[in-house]
Parts: C-alpha cells; structure tokens; sequence
C-alpha cells in the first residue's frame, strides 16, 4: 500500500468541496481522510465550509446591525 503525503492530503482537501469527494479521490474511507487531516493539520473541506459560514455571518451581522 502506498503511503498517502502530506501535500497530497493538503492539494485534496483544497480542491474539493466536501470530505466524502476527497477521501474518494484518494481512494481512503471518510473516517481515514479526516484521521490524516487531524495528523498533519490540514484543514478538510467541512471545516473549511463552517468557518466561512460562521466568518460570514459574525461580522457581517455585527456591521450591518
């Protein structure tokens, strides 16, 4: 079995939209993509669509009052 790089793990989770498309792309359960992600923190595709949600939403609601 191949051993799966950091950068690829990081270029995977960059370009696509949602966890179960990348851990598809590298041919790993969801549960294992998210597992590498948290082992060389990098940041997957879910926690990068909740963090511009709530990035949205806090300062936008707090100016536009």
């Amino acid at each position: 079995m191949e051993a799966i790089t950091q950068d690829r793990i990081e270029r995977v989770a960059r370009i696509y939209r949602n966890n179960q498309d990348a851990s598809r792309a590298l041919g790993v359960a969801m549960r294992s993509f998210s597992r590498l992600c948290k082992r060389y923190d990098v940041e997957t595709p879910y926690a990068r669509r909740r963090r511009q949600i709530l990035e949205c939403r806090s300062p936008a609601a707090a100016a536009g009052g």
